[in-house]
């Protein structure tokens, strides 16, 4: 394939794939209108009226990357170099191993023991991919989430969970791997922390009295092709509800503002997901 056909292709795929993003844009503008600064100060008092605790959320803007990675993990054709370890990779691409020789991890300070663990590649396959993340992380789980351009994939396509028992020994793991990440289009500006949280607010995803625990921005699925999948920087805000324990994602797409479901697919795409594979085909 010549070089002229190839930039068609990426043309071609950037002008499908805005199109799209802006329609959604425009659904989600039909519901809530962009708020200014003011108004968006004005909503943070609604929210302490409403009981809702949180921290002073950042006002700074930022930037990041369309991303796409392959759906194929490719952690079948590399399970060879594994050593003292059961692992076998699903239909769905994850990985689950069970460790035949436990390493003892100081739970008071998991982080040092499991990076040591995760950066020999006969442990964990591309395990210097991946960083400790402590807010998805609890007692028993720890998970790090995989690198990708300028951020971390926040969503379950990139993570290793890694099991301790009781008895402080690392006994098994799971992986799932973005294969193949490339960045589509040049960096753009991302909304401030304290947009996303008003954005929250406006769609009705947090409640009175509840408590925001940890917000932060990373990447989220924005869409699922046939082969590959497209993700974007979002604000991920982790709620907990009134005399709840426990503690659910909410997402907020850091280009738009508007509210992304966990998941979510591209079934009627098809134009699009035609598009995307001839170029995903055509710069392998």
């Amino acid at each position: 394939m010549n070089f002229r056909r190839i930039e068609w292709i990426f043309l071609l795929a950037f002008v499908v794939l805005d199109i799209f993003l802006g329609f959604m844009f425009v659904q989600t503008s039909s519901k809530s209108t962009q708020t200014t600064g003011d108004t968006a100060t004005t909503i943070i008092r609604e929210m302490r009226a409403d009981n809702i605790s949180f921290k002073n959320p950042d006002t700074s803007e930022g930037t990041g990357y369309y991303i796409a990675g392959s759906n194929e993990s490719g952690l079948k054709q590399l399970l060879s170099q594994l050593t003292e370890q059961t692992a076998r990779v699903q239909s769905g691409g994850k990985l689950v191993s069970t460790l035949r020789a436990t390493t003892t991890i100081d739970t008071r300070n998991p982080k040092a023991d499991l990076t040591t663990f995760m950066s020999q590649r006969t442990n964990v396959i591309h395990g210097t991919e991946y960083v400790y993340d402590a807010d998805l992380s609890s007692n028993g789980d720890y998970v790090f989430v995989q690198k990708v351009a300028d951020g971390e994939i926040m969503t379950g396509a990139g993570q290793v969970h890694l099991f301790v028992n009781k008895n402080k020994q690392l006994t098994s793991y799971t992986q799932t791997y973005v294969n193949h990440v490339k960045t589509l289009r040049e960096k753009a500006v991302t909304i401030s922390e304290k947009k996303a949280l008003v954005a929250l607010y406006q769609y009705n995803q947090v409640a009175s009295s509840s408590r925001i625990v940890w917000a932060k921005l990373g990447y989220s699925r924005l869409l699922k092709l046939k082969d590959s999948s497209v993700y974007v920087p979002t604000w991920i805000f982790a709620v907990r509800g009134k005399n709840s324990s426990n503690i659910t994602l909410h997402r907020i797409n850091a280009f738009t503002g508007s509210s992304m479901k966990n998941g979510s697919t591209a079934s009627d795409t098809s134009s699009l997901d035609a598009t995307v594979g001839m170029m995903w085909n055509a710069i392998d």
